[in-house]
């Protein structure tokens, strides 16, 4: 049996070859409103300021970048002389290189120069970007491609690490161990949708592990109360109110722990004040910033446009909430980056219902709840209330064409509900150690169909319908040419990476089924 310290290690090798295989296997600006983001980057390295809603703009040479590489279908209806990953798949090998040719004279100092192309994200909560900046100031030199890989390569360690600590601290907070422990980690890192969201420059690298991280200190925290606990909450509240607006969600909650801790007087009243200090000291003033100059505390592009309270609210009875559900809960665990390649729905319906059966037994074992799940389960129901008031500021937004919350603003609150959902798997009998199984085998699956099912032959050859026959055409057509002319790193090194992360997916997935079916053994 395999001691506690190697099933950890395991688990973070899963983590980061999973992570650096997606960074690798990501071409150039297709990670979600990547250009945009790193636009904000370039605004603090470059300029020393922070960017403005509908008055900074992408700077040049990522403008020139734009129109070189192919892009989604989205991003490429809006930029001129660009092309899609479709359209870029018929062209002949003359002209793919002839467009590429046009990537490699892109001079770096081009990074200060304003091109006509507004930046639609430099509204955000800049703690990410600021972060970053140095890094990109100091990777300067380097030629654009090489400037972003390295980025992403930073954020993807850093983030996952992060999102590790927070999740092995839920974990044992709320006594999920052993087995389980090991098998809900990994389920969660082989999650496409994950790395589809921190595996790119953004802000959600950080927002995702923070939101981890509040919510397992907020666990904490009500197994212990204490001054320590409660103001470390209080700072990572405010770190993540400056990394991402969706921790406004998480005030409510904040406050009233504050008000239970103070009327069962766990905590001093200086304590308790000293973490409001520390919240409001922090995040006000770019909360405060967001209303002098926008009119909106969010500062999100809907609310800058308008889009307030009552109009999203009023909105939420249009909604056809059976569909918009069950689509939302798909896309949270798998969508094709930018381009929104699908996957199995059949693969993926297995996997909600498998995780709908696991969270209701939690809930029939609603009398072994302890205080800390009652809080973790709080934020939670919290956080997705404010999901469905963001389904209907998309739905305002879109005319009505949306009816969800983008995917990946519920990364960090799907993580915690994988620990909930495995704790009630711990807790029950051969029935729950079936269902656990087939979680991990499931998600296993997923995760290895994702490379070579459909990102790399989607990336290579455009094959948007993953049948047998045509993903095995597409490999036996040796695409090696077809990926190198869209991938950041040489074809070789995502084969590489391919094969060693595949290696850690087999021997993870076999030792935790070994672990699930040795339950008396401890590590």
């Amino acid at each position: 049996m395999p001691t506690k310290l190697g099933a950890r290690s395991l688990v973070i090798a899963l983590a980061l070859t999973n992570g650096f295989l997606y960074v690798c296997a990501l071409p150039l600006w297709e990670g979600f409103d990547e250009p945009f983001h790193y636009a904000y980057v370039q605004s603090v390295s470059v300029k020393r300021r922070l960017p403005v809603l509908n008055q900074s703009r992408v700077s040049e040479e990522i403008c020139q970048s734009l129109k070189a590489v192919p892009l989604s279908r989205l991003l490429a209806g809006s930029v001129p002389d660009s092309i899609s990953f479709e359209a870029w798949s018929k062209l002949d090998d003359a002209a793919k290189v002839s467009r590429l040719q046009a990537l490699e004279p892109i001079s770096p100092e081009l990074r200060g120069r304003p091109s006509s192309l507004m930046n639609y994200e430099a509204q955000q909560a800049p703690l990410a970007y600021l972060t970053l900046a140095p890094f990109d100031a100091f990777l300067s030199s380097l030629h654009l491609a090489n400037r972003v890989l390295i980025l992403r390569l930073l954020v993807t360690a850093g983030g996952a690490l992060l999102l590790f600590a927070g999740l092995e601290r839920l974990a044992q907070t709320i006594g999920l161990r052993d087995a389980f422990e090991i098998a809900a980690l990994a389920c969660v890192f082989e999650s496409q949708m994950l790395w589809a969201s921190i595996a790119h420059i953004g802000n959600d690298w950080l927002a995702v592990p923070l939101t981890v991280c509040w919510v397992a200190c907020l666990a904490i925290t009500m197994r212990k109360p204490s001054a320590r606990n409660v103001l470390l909450l209080a700072m990572i509240l405010a770190l993540g109110l400056l990394a991402k607006a969706y921790f406004l969600a998480f005030v409510p909650v904040f406050i009233a722990l504050l008000v239970y801790l103070a009327v069962r007087k766990f905590v001093s009243w200086g304590t308790l004040g000293l973490a409001l200090a520390i919240v409001a000291g922090a995040g006000a003033p770019w909360y405060v910033h967001n209303l002098f100059l926008y009119g909106s505390l969010s500062g999100t592009q809907q609310s800058v446009a308008g889009i307030g309270i009552a109009r999203a609210f009023d909105a939420l009875a249009h909604i056809n909430w059976a569909e918009s559900t069950v689509n939302f809960a798909r896309w949270s665990l798998w969508t094709g980056n930018w381009s929104f390649v699908s996957f199995s729905k059949n693969t993926l319906n297995a996997e909600l219902i498998l995780l709908m059966v696991a969270f209701g037994c939690y809930l029939l074992q609603w009398r072994s709840i302890t205080a800390p799940q009652i809080w973790t389960l709080f934020a939670c129901a919290w956080f997705a209330a404010g999901l469905i008031y963001q389904a209907g500021v998309a739905w305002v937004h879109t005319n009505g064409i949306s009816t969800n919350p983008e995917p990946w603003y519920a990364q960090g609150i799907i993580a915690c509900l994988w620990i909930l959902c495995f704790l009630a798997l711990q807790r029950g009998k051969t029935a729950a150690r079936w269902i656990a199984s087939a979680l991990v085998m499931l998600t296993a699956w997923v995760a290895a169909a994702t490379y070579l099912a459909k990102l790399l032959p989607y990336y290579g050859g455009a094959v948007t319908r993953s049948s047998a026959r045509a993903v095995l055409g597409w490999w036996s057509r040796h695409p090696t040419m077809d990926l190198s002319a869209v991938l950041v790193v040489p074809v070789w090194v995502v084969y590489l990476l391919l094969a060693v992360f595949s290696a850690v997916l087999v021997v993870t997935t076999a030792q935790v089924l070994i672990l699930l079916w040795r339950p008396i053994a401890r590590y």
